[in-house]
């Protein structure tokens, strides 16, 4: 298995109920070594930004102490809106999410008792929406303000050790909108969250796209690892051959049944599928 690349857990929608010290505990037992919390949520894992200053330090010590890595904070930030202030509501509010995931150590080195090398970079994000075109709006206009807007939050977050990711999500799934976004913002704490969407694929593969992108992918979502329809073990080859050094991070809808145990089974799968990487 590649030594560089991690595997994180999007608590999203399978660890809503869990507290933090049971979502650790099952990371660390199931070979996981990042988490991502879902904010804005209603989770009950606690890193939110009504966290205190005090409550923040203890959040920090107990997944330290834990020895997992914060992936990424996931929130809902979007910046598709045609209206100014609303737009700028949005970049506030992301900013103090870059504060959030500073102070929960999201920006600091690679931790060395996990055991993986330490990389050139902090490993600190957030992940943010551009999302959908609004109806009455020319594209490019949207592209530009959502370019505009990620700047604004990358110069904020200079410094910090965190980056600002703009997920190929929404209408923004197709990477050329994607791209155009992230070149606008023109900033060194700006990139991509990369989102293993089918609709990536051409003739079956997902190289096509992933090569207009692989230069800016500082986070990767991967989502029913056990489904045919997305070429994992050849998006894993590409990142590998690239030198990726970053978290993949399952982010499972649930359905029901036992959560730990999908959470353990997922891991194993990550694995299998890893294993086939040359």
């Amino acid at each position: 298995m590649p030594a560089d690349m991690k595997l994180s857990l999007d608590t999203y929608v399978i660890c809503k109920e869990m507290s933090l010290e049971h979502i650790l505990e099952l990371l660390a037992a199931n070979g996981y070594q990042g988490v991502e919390f879902r904010c804005e949520h209603e989770q009950q894992h606690g890193v939110e930004l009504e966290a205190s200053a005090d409550e923040r330090r203890q959040l920090r010590k107990q997944i330290e102490d834990a020895g997992i890595a914060v992936s990424c904070l996931s929130t809902s930030r979007r910046y598709e809106w045609p209206e100014p202030e609303r737009r700028q509501e949005e970049i506030d509010r992301s900013k103090r999410y870059i504060e959030l995931a500073h102070d929960m150590g999201c920006g600091r080195p690679w931790p060395e008792k996990v055991g993986a090398p330490r990389p050139a970079r902090a490993q600190g994000r957030i992940r943010v929406f551009g999302n959908n075109f609004p109806k009455g709006v020319e594209k490019q206009e949207v592209i530009r303000y959502v370019g505009e807007s990620l700047r604004q939050i990358g110069e904020f977050a200079e410094g910090t050790g965190v980056d600002v990711l703009l997920e190929m999500h929404g209408h923004f799934y197709y990477w050329e909108y994607t791209l155009q976004a992230i070149e606008i913002a023109n900033h060194p704490n700006v990139a991509i969250n990369y989102n293993s969407d089918k609709r990536d694929l051409v003739d079956g593969s997902v190289a096509e796209t992933y090569g207009h992108v692989k230069d800016r992918i500082r986070h990767v979502h991967m989502h029913d690892l056990a489904s045919p329809e997305f070429p994992y073990v050849e998006l894993f080859q590409l990142l590998k051959d690239d030198g990726y050094q970053g978290f993949l991070s399952l982010e499972q809808g649930y359905k029901g049944g036992d959560p730990d145990m999908a959470i353990k089974l997922y891991a194993a799968l990550y694995r299998a599928l890893m294993a086939q990487v040359r």
